[in-house]
């Protein structure tokens, strides 16, 4: 039994040091840092009024070519 513990509190100190992202350049760590912070708290608050006016604005420009094109990606996968 005190194995599986020792094995288990292993995993836990290997999974909680896991370094913060770091993407190189600081500005750009920086603004990754900011636009994930509200991803991680509330991301249908964004993400689906985001993706709605996407998709509206693709349409209105494509129109039925983006319509054809769905459908063929629909059947393909």
């Amino acid at each position: 039994m005190t194995e599986i513990n020792l094995r288990l509190k292993k995993k836990l100190n290997e999974v909680f040091s896991i370094e913060p992202n770091d993407l190189g350049i600081d500005f750009i760590t920086f603004y990754f840092k900011k636009i994930t912070a509200y991803f991680k708290t509330i991301p249908f608050v964004y993400v689906i009024p985001f993706t709605f006016l996407i998709s509206l604005v693709l349409y209105l420009l494509l129109g039925k070519l983006l319509i054809r094109l769905v459908t063929i990606l629909q059947y393909g996968f």
